[in-house]
């Protein structure tokens, strides 16, 4: 809750700030309007926007885009945002008559999207510094899987991504994802430590393979081996291979 009443606090002094800031400098050829005027059309202009943020920064961050690179998700975030804050500019500036010539609107959109990108970013890389961004995506699952706790150990193009494999290479660990693979400097006793509970098992002394990352199960040379979706091939070895039977991976 108190990082709730922080966020707000930070958008409305955000808006009235950057609403008199944008007055005083008269951005967007408003320097011909009394004070109070320009001062009302850019604090109506920021609510405007920051309602639209508040709407489509989590379906962006937590849905469409989840996990991906945070300038796209800022980039697509400032493009919705634009469209409603446009509209309110297009209404003040041709006294909601709809007189403006529509051949502008492309350019005016592109002078709006740059500002709107500075904005979020901006928001964004604040709220992150009062401890905003993380918090709410944890509480929104209040008991997040053991693959979720062990993806976060990755570069964030890997968040939400499905975990196929853990595999040992020496001192580290390649991390097998539908989004590729990573490596990472960890030993798999204490990857298997913290995956205890999620679905899948050790398939061999330097394997564990998630259940829904595996295709397929192929035996050559009486040798049996899980076929991942990606393409892999992970060894099961004798020792587990009955209990890779006893879980069904791969039809076995």
């Amino acid at each position: 809750m108190a990082l709730i009443r922080k966020y707000f606090w930070l958008g409305l002094v955000s808006t009235l700030a950057l609403g008199a800031v944008f007055a005083f400098l008269g951005v967007y050829d408003t320097d011909n309007l009394p004070f109070q005027k320009r001062y009302i059309f850019w604090t109506s202009t920021m609510v405007t926007g920051t309602a639209a943020g508040a709407l489509a920064g989590p379906w962006v961050f937590n849905h469409v885009l989840r996990g991906r690179n945070t300038i796209a998700q800022l980039a697509v975030v400032a493009a919705l945002i634009s469209c409603p804050v446009l509209l309110v500019i297009v209404g003040f500036s041709t006294g909601f008559t709809s007189s403006w010539p529509t051949n502008d609107l492309p350019m005016q959109y592109a002078r709006v999207f740059a500002i709107s990108f500075i904005l979020v970013s901006g928001t964004y890389v604040a709220a992150k510094a009062l401890g905003v961004i993380g918090v709410a995506a944890v509480s929104s699952t209040s008991d997040p899987s053991p693959i979720t706790k062990f993806l976060s150990r990755l570069p964030a193009k890997y968040r939400g991504a499905e975990l196929y494999a853990v595999s040992s290479e020496d001192h580290y660990l390649r991390i097998h994802t539908d989004r590729g693979e990573e490596l990472i400097l960890m030993r798999l006793s204490d990857a298997m430590r913290e995956l205890e509970g999620a679905e899948g098992l050790q398939t061999h002394r330097s394997w564990w393979v998630a259940s829904k990352g595996v295709d397929e199960m192929s035996r050559e040379n009486g040798k049996q081996t899980l076929m991942l979706k990606s393409g892999v091939a992970a060894p099961v070895s004798r020792s587990f291979a009955k209990a890779v039977r006893e879980a069904g991976l791969g039809g076995l």
